[in-house]
C-alpha cells in the first residue's frame, strides 16, 4: 500500500501480489474487504487470487479502479451494524449478478453501472473482473438532489442516461491524473452533479458545473483525436455529441477562448512539437502542417509566426542545433 504526497489528492494503491502468498487471502478479506470496502470478499475457488486497486480519496467519496480475479462481494447483516449508508456505483467488465433481499435478483450487462446502497444486505458476483471502476459517495451529498434514491432500480444508470458517459469518462480521467488537493473539493462537486444527472435528477435546461466540466473535457479529447480533420468545427462536434453548436461555443467562451481558436492553438502546438523533435527532421514542414489539419500553407505560416514569434524553419533549426540563416 502507498500514499502519494500531500501535493496531490490522496491516492492509495493496494496489490495482493505485494503480500506473501500465505497471508494474501486473509489480508484481502480483512483489510481491503471488511475494513476499507466494508464488504465480505469471497474469491472464486479454482482461481489464483489476484487483486490490484488504485483508490482516489476525495472529500466525502472515493473512486477506485481495480483489476481482480473473479470474486464475490457481500454486504452482510454483521457488516450492516457499522451504520454505513453510502451509495456505491460500480462498473465491471463482466457485469454483475446481484441478489438483493426484498428486491430480487438482477443481471447487469458487461461494462454497465450498478447502483447499490450499503445500508442493506446484498450479494454480487462476477466472472470477469479484469477491470472495474467503483465510486462510493456519502448519501448526504445526493439526498437533496435525488429524493427517491432508495426506489431506483440497481441498473438505472445503464439505461441510456446522457450524463452516464460523462460521469464514467470524468472518473476515469481523475483516477489516472494527479489531482491537486486544492481542486479535490471541486472534483467532488462535479462528480455529485454528474451522478445526480445520471440518476435522473431534473436540472431543466441549465446543466450543472459538473456536467459542463465533464462535457468540455470530452470535447477537448475529441478535438485532440481529430486534429487532422480540416472540417473540424463547432457544428460537426455538436452533431457528434448531440448538443447545440451554440452550447459548444459557450463552453469554450467560459474558458476565455473560442472553439476555433482552441483548435488552432492545439494544431500549432502539435506542429511545434513535431518540429522540435530531432527524429522528425526529415519530414517536410508542409506535410506536418497538412496532417495537422491546415489546408492553406499561407494561413499556417502566418498563424505559426504570430503564436511563436519564429518561423517553422527557425524552430526546427533551433531543435537540431543548426545555425540560423543569414
Amino acid at each position: 500500500m502507498s500514499l502519494l504526497p500531500d501535493a496531490a489528492a490522496q491516492i492509495v494503491s493496494f496489490s495482493a501480489a505485494s503480500i506473501p502468498e500465505r497471508h494474501r487471502d486473509e489480508c484481502l478479506r480483512e483489510f481491503h474487504g471488511r475494513i476499507r470496502m466494508r464488504m465480505r470478499i469471497d474469491p472464486h475457488p479454482g482461481h489464483a487470487l489476484r487483486y490490484d486497486v488504485r483508490t482516489l480519496m476525495l472529500p466525502d467519496m472515493t473512486c477506485a479502479v481495480a483489476s481482480a480475479s473473479p470474486v464475490g462481494w457481500a454486504r452482510t447483516s454483521e457488516l450492516l451494524a457499522d451504520g454505513n449508508d453510502d451509495i456505491m456505483i460500480s462498473w465491471n467488465r463482466g457485469g454483475y449478478h446481484l441478489a438483493l433481499p426484498g428486491k430480487g435478483d438482477y443481471q447487469t450487462r458487461p461494462g454497465h453501472a450498478v447502483l447499490l446502497s450499503l445500508d442493506r444486505r446484498l450479494a454480487a458476483t462476477t466472472n470477469d473482473s479484469r477491470w472495474a471502476l467503483v465510486l462510493q459517495v456519502k448519501r448526504s451529498l445526493l439526498a437533496p438532489l435525488v429524493g427517491n434514491i432508495d426506489d431506483l432500480e440497481p441498473d438505472i444508470i445503464g439505461r441510456a442516461q446522457p450524463a452516464h458517459g460523462l460521469l464514467f469518462q470524468y472518473l476515469r480521467a481523475l483516477t489516472h491524473a494527479r489531482t491537486p488537493s486544492a481542486l479535490a473539493p471541486m472534483a467532488s462537486r462535479h462528480i455529485v452533479d454528474l451522478l445526480a444527472a445520471s440518476l435522473g435528477a431534473g436540472y431543466g435546461d441549465a446543466p450543472t458545473p459538473g456536467v459542463r466540466a465533464a462535457r468540455l473535457a470530452a470535447l477537448k479529447h475529441h478535438i485532440m483525436a481529430n486534429l487532422a480533420d480540416p472540417a473540424l468545427s463547432a457544428e460537426q462536434v455538436a452533431r457528434k455529441f448531440a448538443i447545440s453548436a451554440r452550447y459548444v461555443r459557450q463552453l469554450f467562451a467560459e474558458q476565455g477562448t473560442s472553439f476555433s481558436d482552441y483548435v488552432t492553438d492545439r494544431r500549432l502546438a502539435h506542429i511545434h512539437g513535431c518540429l522540435s523533435d530531432p527524429r522528425q527532421v526529415l519530414r517536410p514542414i508542409g506535410d506536418i502542417a497538412f496532417e495537422a489539419g491546415f489546408i492553406e500553407p499561407s494561413t499556417f505560416y502566418r498563424q505559426f509566426r504570430r503564436r511563436y514569434r519564429m518561423t517553422p524553419s527557425d524552430v526546427r533549426r533551433h531543435a537540431i542545433g543548426a545555425p540560423s540563416g543569414p
